[in-house]
């Protein structure tokens, strides 16, 4: 299995802010159902490849994206960063 990231938001509307502020930076997102396993929160959330991680994890601790919480996605499972 590729690894991959799942970004979660609190609601709908952070989920849509956040789609257009990554695609707007250059990364290639995708929106997707939000994981019944690793949290009950907002029912859609962004899926991103290894390759964008770095970069959004600055734009978080530059709070330039608000995020809820981010997963990392592989064959062990999910692990929250």
């Amino acid at each position: 299995m590729k690894e991959y990231y799942i970004i979660i938001f609190k609601n709908t509307h952070d989920v849509i802010n956040g789609e257009k502020f990554l695609k707007e930076k250059g990364v290639k997102v995708n929106v997707m159902p939000t994981p019944a396993l690793i949290t009950q929160s907002c029912g859609i959330s962004i899926k991103i490849d290894s390759e964008y991680i770095d970069m959004v994890k600055k734009f978080v601790e530059q709070d330039q994206l608000v995020v809820k919480n981010i997963y990392r996605r592989n064959d062990r499972g999910y692990t929250q960063l």
